[in-house]
């Protein structure tokens, strides 16, 4: 996403309204989101571990984009996850205590760079992308098929592969990061093989789910799927 938002005239969309305004505010107020993890760190450090959780319990309740902010930089491994009432539920990173907040405010002024002419929606994917013609493309990141741990809702594959259709007929180019392999583990989900070209396996890291379980160091593979 980082490279492909560099162009001024993309849209990026999501449907989750609290991480579409953090990237608002990333985009156009750095200086208020960089100021807000320095002083929620300074926070969190003062009172480990209770400070995450009372951010966590704030968030569940208020849906705070800033307070997003935090959880995803302080929760365990970085990784965002959702019970089936839509909150925020996974736990403080005891060994780590938060990402830095030198390294924070790099990483905020990187993408604040990087998305100005870009503009963000919150919305349904199909419509995002109903108005592409032929020569645009577009890149689709959705929850992987069948993974209901981490995120708000599950994937309704058959309506995903019906809007790839309706781009296929009107030339827009499109890849899609869908599903991949976890060590030994094949994770793959059948995508109709009309839909696509092109297919690859692209070495994205180790797991972080076994690390967070203690478990073996296994590579993940992510599938990318091109139409041209």
């Amino acid at each position: 996403m980082l490279y492909l938002a560099a162009k001024p005239g993309s849209i990026v969309g999501d449907i989750y309204e609290p991480v579409v305004n953090l990237w608002k505010l990333v985009q156009t107020d750095p200086e208020k989101v960089i100021n807000n993890y320095r002083e929620q760190w300074k926070r969190l450090q003062a009172d480990l571990p209770d400070y995450f959780y009372t951010v966590r319990e704030r968030f569940n309740n208020g849906k705070d984009p800033l307070d997003l902010s935090f959880l995803m930089r302080t929760c365990v491994n970085g990784i965002v996850r959702f019970n089936g009432d839509g909150d925020f539920n996974n736990s403080f990173h005891l060994s780590r205590k938060g990402m830095k907040p030198e390294r924070f405010e790099k990483v905020v002024r990187l993408w604040s760079d990087r998305l100005k002419g870009v503009e963000i929606v919150c919305g349904d994917y199909e419509l995002t992308v109903s108005k592409l013609k032929k020569g645009d493309f577009a890149y689709f990141d959705p929850p992987y098929a069948g993974n209901k741990q981490r995120y708000v809702s599950d994937l309704d594959c058959e309506r995903l592969f019906l809007v790839l259709e309706k781009l296929n007929k009107r030339g827009v180019k499109w890849a899609l990061s869908f599903d991949g392999h976890r060590g030994d583990l094949d994770l793959s989900h059948p995508v109709p093989t009309h839909l696509y070209k092109r297919k690859h396996l692209i070495v994205s890291g180790n797991s972080a789910i076994g690390t967070v379980l203690n478990g073996p160091v296994e590579e993940v593979r992510e599938s990318l799927y091109l139409n041209y």
